[in-house]
């Protein structure tokens, strides 16, 4: 038996994670953010058991350049706080296992999620009092079989069933600028079902696998007059067929995979939103099939070179079709992408190289052609909105290292490079760079451990990017950089956090517009059991 508590307190604070779009909106940044979690978990035996809770809440209030809505006039720029950008949030996960000798292993999970904040806006354009809440149920269950036929055959099961609901409200007006309250709720449910043989001789394995999904978009309007729906269901079906040959001694591993999917969109009548565009009425349906295939070749003990080619197909979801009535519009006439994507790379796995204990790095070269890319951009001065791009190109460098140096140092870093083409007949936009896609992403970290301390140096660098699909609207380059401070207290399973981020005070903002905060500082006491 075993388990974990952890009590968490964070000072001056943002959250960690970069958040763009309609969650930058509520997220980006926070001032004066608390958060405590707890963990548990139990082993006796075959069965296990494991749950952890959050809760999380915010002022959000941190100062920030206002540009005005003016970036090419810098007279008109001030300094102000962010207003209307507090939240808080609540999750839980609970999840158990259980073994059943002889067939297999059962896990039964469930997740629950709320959050309720202010949806700020732009940073120029602040919203005073227009709220969201959001909840997220998730119910799932998992049963991997035991192998078959000698171990040659491995099957497993899934199924599970999700409801998310978001009530937005905004009776000023102040995001779509006109008076909002709506209750929205998404309900989907679906399973797989996998199976994996593997041939005797051990040269060749097949496998196959299929999912079915349903989902059910209800929306609810309470202003200007109450109204029901109407709903939106889509349902789907994918069955894949792929297999592995083993050649060269195994030290070759070439796959295939052949994908069909069948989509069933049905459309109710039209919405009375006076600020959504005419929407699909009816069924739609879609099929579509997409071939890949892959190489892995260990070449050496320590390197393996891999390659990828595939057709990709996306429908628009939910809320890109439909939006969620508060920071993102939909667009009920988008297109599903499709494309075509292309890797080659190398991986570098080293026991011990030189002066380094570990060496682990790994480079890929990629181009992807897509067809109706879908991307956001700003409708407003609140809002954005997903646009069918008609055609565009990727094409890059993805590339990581982590060693482990001696003296108690370890290295960790990647960079990925973007060059991105609007490839689309527009001559206005053609040969363009794609919005919200920098082409230089850099994460580096060196930590130190001495005895119970270790500190670790952070660094992130994103290149400048334009937020419009002109190339008419650009944020600036920014770098942030962190200091994170672990100690181990004698008494066991104790340990002291503490974190600054955005050391040099840099006020920027996100790679979707929103404003970011500046210095903060966190502190984490954990305990361990």
């Amino acid at each position: 038996m075993g388990g974990a508590v952890q009590l968490v307190t964070r000072m001056d604070g943002t959250h960690d994670a970069l958040f763009s779009g309609a969650e930058a909106s509520a997220a980006a940044g926070s001032f004066d953010t608390k958060r405590e979690a707890i963990s548990l978990w139990l082993k006796p035996g075959p069965f296990r058991l494991f749950g952890h809770g959050t809760h999380e809440i915010s002022a959000g209030d941190f100062e920030f350049v206002d540009d005005n809505g003016t970036r090419e006039n810098p007279d008109d720029d001030r300094t102000t706080n962010r207003v209307n950008n507090n939240f808080e949030a609540w999750n839980g996960i609970l999840r158990s296992s259980a073994e059943v000798p002889g067939v297999g292993t059962a896990l039964l999970g469930y997740y629950d999620a709320a959050r309720e904040n202010g949806v700020p806006g732009l940073g120029s354009n602040q919203s005073i009092s227009a709220r969201s809440e959001r909840r997220r149920r998730l119910g799932q269950f998992r049963f991997d079989g035991a192998p078959r036929f000698d171990e040659r055959l491995a099957w497993s099961a899934t199924g599970f069933y999700q409801r998310a609901n978001e009530q937005f409200h905004d009776p000023a007006g102040e995001i779509a600028l006109t008076a909002e309250e709506t209750d929205n709720t998404i309900n989907a449910y679906g399973g797989t079902a996998r199976l994996k043989y593997l041939i005797p001789g051990n040269r060749f394995s097949v496998e196959a696998n299929g999912t079915a999904t349903t989902e059910q978009f209800h929306p609810v309007e309470k202003l200007p007059e109450p109204e029901n729906g109407p709903d939106r269901w889509r349902r789907s079906v994918m069955i894949a067929l792929g297999g592995d040959a083993y050649l060269i001694g195994q030290a070759l591993v070439v796959s295939g995979l052949f994908r069909f999917e069948r989509h069933a969109d049905e459309f109710g009548g039209e919405t009375s939103y006076p600020w959504l565009p005419p929407s699909a009425q009816g069924r739609f349906e879609h099929e579509t099939t997409s071939p890949s295939a892959g190489a892995r070749w260990h070449a050496l003990a320590w390197l393996t070179v891999k390659g990828n080619i595939g057709r990709y197909y996306r429908l628009p979801t939910f809320l890109e079709l439909f939006g969620n009535i508060g920071s993102v519009t939909g667009n009920a006439a988008l297109e599903p992408e499709a494309g075509l994507n292309r890797d080659i790379g190398l991986v570098v796995d080293v026991a011990r190289a030189g002066f380094a204990r570990s060496l682990f790095a790994e480079l890929s070269f990629f181009k992807n052609d897509v067809d109706h890319l879908i991307l956001f951009f700003p409708n407003s001065q609140s809002t954005s909105r997903p646009t069918n791009i008609g055609a565009a190109r990727i094409r890059g460098i993805e590339s990581s290292v982590s060693a482990a140096l001696p003296r108690g140092f370890d290295l960790v870093a990647g960079y990925t490079y973007l060059d991105t083409e609007d490839t689309s007949d527009i001559p206005y936009y053609h040969g363009n760079q794609l919005p919200s896609r920098p082409a230089h992403d850099v994460n580096t970290s060196l930590s130190y451990t001495w005895r119970a301390l270790r500190a670790t140096y952070e660094m992130q660098y994103l290149s400048a990017n334009f937020l419009d699909r002109a190339n008419l609207r650009e944020t600036s380059a920014r770098s942030l950089q962190a200091l994170i401070l672990v100690l181990r207290a004698p008494v066991s399973g104790l340990s002291l956090t503490l974190e600054g981020r955005n050391l040099t005070d840099e006020h920027t903002e996100d790679v979707a517009g929103f404003p970011l905060p500046g210095r903060s500082v966190y502190s984490t006491l954990g305990y361990r059991y």
